[in-house]
């Protein structure tokens, strides 16, 4: 129905006779025999049709009376009108500014006249990380709400009543929906509120209210009531605004009399009827409604009589239940009181209890076997999860079959400082290509996983849209909890129990001392056929001559702790190799060949690379180095660190042995190959990672397999600990060359330290300086080293750290140094170990890679290394759309328009979309940004297509999607294509959202949970871009 009907029904209803009117319309309704009475049908369907028809009558009655928001029509003005519409948009509910415009209808200029009434009625609720700015309605606004608005389709009025009762609910509130007070008629339609007392509305409101008093379920519905409760709300309002305005004398409107009357069907008045269904329990929904209205009889009445006190006493006369309602609720919150306190002084008599118990038993718990104490310190260690798939619970147990972690392997440039080449045996310190492996969290049984991947791979064969969500040939599948994207599965290896004996410890260390270890090292190495072969004229006798003492036998390594290495099931053995594969075939993009040697290289590589993006990732948030991950983000990466540890139990021990040797060569020059790189060209944490993790496979015998004790890998982890940190202290001090003085720190401990140190050192590098700078720039420079082997070694051994390191990133260093066994003043280390680390000084910086380096030939990375971030954006896009519009192609000589794309990674600006740039990537034609995201983001990409306005992530040459410009208007939206046309400014919060996306290695999902709501047939040809 249009506006201009409903005039046309209001100007015939200002003319005529009410009840002639009403008449007329209950005969174009067909619906006069059925309320006079003389109708009889027991068809079901014809009183369903009957009942449907009353509805519509009745709310269109509704509509003549109650819609006055016409110029002309009432006493309002068009800003009156556009604030009614907005009112009633936002009562659905908060709407953006384009959602607005888009509802409000245009005048003849095809504008809305939103701006000049939109802060009257409404508050703007500034846009978060992701969504719209909102507009709501303000509080005092609602009472202007009208259920039966007539301009709200059938889902809208829905919406709307639903949202309201919710609120009012909320507010505790009742639930009854009022109709609002109207504005006056203009005198030439005052007469239509006479439609609101004549005798045939009397008549129908007490047909439609007799039905449901009787409770004839088949002659009345719900939606009949609540519309015959509205208009009895609008007489009883209209007369009430009349009573008020004028004298009783001068009042014609009588509805309250009529309705009181009592007619001559079955003596029943209308307000006799409202009494009694308010108890009828199929009308529940409506009893708000309906002792709002007997209140309203009452208000009414009260005016009638001009006495207010009588008034106020026969109101409050009106609320027994209120006031009933009111004991009730005080009654639930006062047992709700009375439990809470039960419930505290229960968990306080509890905890007395176990303290009691505690302190009566104590010489129980001291006197305990250690035995006993050490079965249950492995029984407390036993985990038991859950598969998310078959739901059974199971511990987590080296013997026991397979559980896994979802998990993505995925090349990153994260910690990129520049791009160069990238070895697998060391990584260099400008982090190059890393291998990422993140993971959801989610527990699977390894049978399950299997069942369920091969299930997807027969369902993704026969649908296209799948294929182009998911990789089936790189095996990628999405987690059936949380649809992450995921490409391989990370077994989960408990934790290897710890029986430590401190005195045998205490004596070991006396014997173990770091010139002893290295010697066993190295009679070690030398003893093993592998090295011998290729290195039949290593500098071992050097390595006798740097440590200054006789050579040991080649199996005294054995003398300090071995012990029989663990069994894992087949299960857990097979999941081994999948993710080692996975690995390899990721991180180097080669064929799977689960036995090549690069296989376990990259098992620690991704360990390393993984932790230290964690790290980057709280140190930028400024989060504590513990405490500060999700539980299922220190699963996975437990998950990932035991793996990497596990992995040389299926790798050839040869292969292992000559790795590492190959990485010790870094720290003991003597015993180097030609090839191996200076303590500039390496990142010494993934050597940390790749020596720790390796050399207990020098302990493998040919007769028997074995592994060291607990006590000897502690005394190995703390000797290589020790010499890493010394050797990228030395890279940190070569590497720096702005060394800013400290005032008055030359007399500490730590600066004389340091100053000694640089006093070696610089007889190599001619620079001298004093020793608090020194120190100052090497504390900095050695801290992300020392919190990525924190949590590497917390995550490899289990041991607990210090609570100081639960609770901020700043401040740390000592906490660090104690739970790493290192001095406070690292710089003891090149003291502690005088006779050893010089002769060792000497040969790291008589390395040609180091004089090059010193003299600016080469580059070296400076630490702490720079954190990568997208690049600064414009805080007014009109900026970039400016630089987008003197870009030119390099490439192109016409003047074609081009589609200007920015890279977020780096800031370089690309011609996308056109063949003037198309270069091949492996055999293929691509696109300028495909090709560009290979080299700067390893296959990943973020871009913005300036003159779209919008970000463009890719994850591979056929998989991206579009994601919203950090760009938002005044209202806190996005404008995709421009389409609107406003100014737009950069949003910080979600500018900040995006970097976090890509340091936390989310562009993946992001795509994947993308495709998958966005359902396309074709594909975009996204290595065009």
């Amino acid at each position: 129905m249009y506006d201009k009907d409903i005039l046309m029904l209001q100007i015939a209803a200002s003319k005529m006779d009410p009840n002639h009117f009403l008449m007329l319309i209950l005969l174009r309704f067909e619906l006069f025999d059925f309320f006079n009475g003389n109708c009889s049908s027991k068809d079901q369907d014809e009183l369903i049709q009957w009942n449907r028809l009353t509805e519509e009558m009745l709310y269109l009655l509704i509509v003549i009376v109650g819609e006055r928001y016409v110029p002309g029509i009432s006493q309002v003005t068009k800003e009156d009108v556009t604030m009614r519409e907005v009112i009633h948009l936002l009562c659905i509910e908060p709407m953006a500014h384009s959602s607005l415009v888009k509802g409000l209808p245009e005048n003849e200029s095809h504008e809305t006249g939103l701006e000049t009434v939109i802060a009257k009625v409404a508050t703007f609720k500034k846009p978060g990380v992701s969504g719209h700015g909102l507009y709501e309605v303000k509080k005092e606004r609602l009472v202007e709400f009208n259920p039966f608005f007539y301009h709200y389709s059938r889902s809208q009025h829905s919406k709307a009543e639903e949202s309201q009762k919710k609120r009012r609910t909320q507010e505790g509130n009742d639930k009854a929906l009022r109709p609002p007070v109207p504005p006056a008629f203009c005198p030439g339609f005052s007469n239509i509120v006479r439609l609101l007392c004549c005798d045939i509305i009397i008549h129908i409101l007490r047909r439609v209210l007799l039905r449901a008093a009787e409770d004839r379920a088949t002659l009345w519905t719900e939606a009949m009531i609540q519309r015959a409760l509205h208009l009895i709300g609008q007489a009883l309002l209209e007369e009430k605004t009349q009573l008020e305005d004028s004298s009783v004398e001068e009042v014609t409107f009588d509805f309250s009399l009529k309705a009181r009357r009592i007619g001559s069907e079955q003596s029943k008045s209308v307000f006799l009827l409202l009494s009694k269904i308010k108890a009828l329990p199929s009308l529940e929904a409506q009893k708000d409604m309906v002792k709002w209205v007997l209140q309203m009889f009452e208000i009414v009445k009260c005016l009638r009589e001009k006495s207010s006190p009588t008034a106020s006493m026969s109101v409050e006369t009106t609320k027994p239940e209120e006031s009933a309602q009111d004991k009730e609720k005080a009654e639930r919150k006062r047992k709700a009181e009375a439990a809470k306190l039960h419930r505290q002084k229960i968990m306080a008599q509890m905890s007395a209890m176990q303290k009691n118990f505690i302190e009566s038993n104590k010489m129980l718990y001291e006197n305990m076997p250690d035995n006993l104490h050490q079965m249950n310190s492995v029984n407390s260690m036993l985990e038991v999860l859950t598969c998310i798939l078959c739901q059974e619970e199971q511990e987590v147990v080296a013997q026991a079959p397979a559980m896994v972690l979802t998990a993505c392997v995925q090349r990153s440039t994260v910690l990129t400082q520049w791009s160069g080449t990238s070895y697998p045996l060391f990584m260099p310190p400008e982090l190059a290509v890393g291998t990422h492996t993140g993971s959801c969290g989610h527990v699977m049984h390894a049978t399950c996983w299997q069942k369920y991947f091969e299930a997807v791979q027969n369902t993704t064969r026969n649908r296209l849209h799948a294929e182009l969500i998911i990789d089936l040939e790189n095996g990628e599948y999405l987690c059936p909890l949380c649809k992450s994207l995921c490409n391989t599965v990370v077994p989960l290896i408990p934790l290897e129990p710890l029986t430590f004996n401190y005195e045998n410890a205490e004596i070991i260390g006396q014997h173990l001392t770091m010139p002893r270890w290295i010697q066993i090292l190295s009679a070690r190495i030398k003893g093993l056929k592998s090295v011998t072969q290729d290195n039949g004229n290593s500098g071992d006798g050097d390595t006798m001559a740097l440590c200054g003492e006789g050579q040991p036998d080649f199996r005294s390594i054995l003398s300090y702790g071995v012990q029989e290495p663990r069994k894992f099931s087949d299960s857990i053995a097979e999941m081994l190799v999948v993710c080692a594969t996975t690995v390899h075939r990721v991180g180097l993009q080669t064929a799977p060949n689960e036995l090549c040697p690069r296989v376990p290289l990259m098992a620690w590589n991704t360990c390393a690379f993984t932790i230290q993006a964690i790290e980057n990732i709280l140190q930028e948030e400024d989060k504590s180095l513990f405490g500060s991950l999700q539980n299922r983000q220190l699963a996975g990466l437990k998950a990932i660190v035991q793996f990497s540890a596990s992995q040389r139990l299926k790798s050839s021990q040869a292969v292992i042995q000559r790795h590492f040797t190959d990485m010790l060569g870094v720290l003991l020059p003597v015993m180097s190959r030609k090839n191996t790189p200076s303590v500039l060209e390496v990142d010494f944490f993934h050597l940390l990672v790749g020596l720790v993790l390796s050399i207990p496979s020098l302990y493998q015998e040919e007769a028997v397999d074995l592994q060291p004790s607990a006590v000897s890998s502690a005394y190995n982890h703390l000797h290589i600990l020790h010499l890493v940190t010394m050797a990228h202290m030395l890279q940190i001090l070569l590497s720096s060359t702005d060394f800013n003085a400290v005032a008055g720190g030359e007399e500490t401990e730590e600066a004389r330290a340091a100053a000694e140190l640089y006093n070696t050192v610089s007889q190599h590098t001619g620079r001298y300086v004093s020793g608090s700078s020194v120190a100052e720039r090497v504390k900095r420079g050695i801290e992300p080293f020392l919190r990525c082997a924190a949590l590497f070694f917390n995550c490899l051994t289990g041991v607990h750290p210090p609570e100081e390191l639960f609770v901020t990133s700043q401040g740390q260093m000592e906490a660090l140094c104690s739970y790493l066994a290192l001095p406070s003043n690292v710089f003891q280390l090149f003291q502690e170990h005088r006779d050893t680390v010089n002769p060792l000084l000497q040969r790291w910086c008589g390395s040609s890679a180091i004089t090059k380096a010193l003299k600016g030939k080469t580059q070296t990375v400076r630490y702490p290394r720079r954190r990568n971030r997208l690049i600064d954006l414009p805080e007014d896009y009109s900026a970039l759309l400016n630089q987008a519009s003197h870009f030119q192609c390099p490439k192109s000589t016409d003047d074609e328009r081009k589609h200007p794309t920015l890279c977020l990674f780096c800031g370089t600006m690309l011609c996308s979309q056109s063949s003037c740039c198309l270069s091949q990537l492996d055999g293929e034609d691509v696109g300028a940004c495909t090709a560009h995201a290979a080299t700067c983001g390893a296959g990943v990409g973020m871009f913005l297509r300036i003159r779209e306005c919008e970000i463009v992530l890719m994850a591979s040459k056929t998989r991206g999607s579009t994601y919203p410009a950090p760009y938002l208007d005044d209202y806190g939206e996005t404008d995709p294509h421009l389409g609107r046309g406003n100014p737009l400014h950069l949003c910080p919060e979600r500018y900040r959202k995006l970097n976090q996306l890509w340091q936390q290695h989310c562009i993946l999902e992001e795509i994947a949970r993308s495709l998958e709501v966005v359902n396309v047939m074709f594909a975009f040809e996204w290595q065009m871009l």
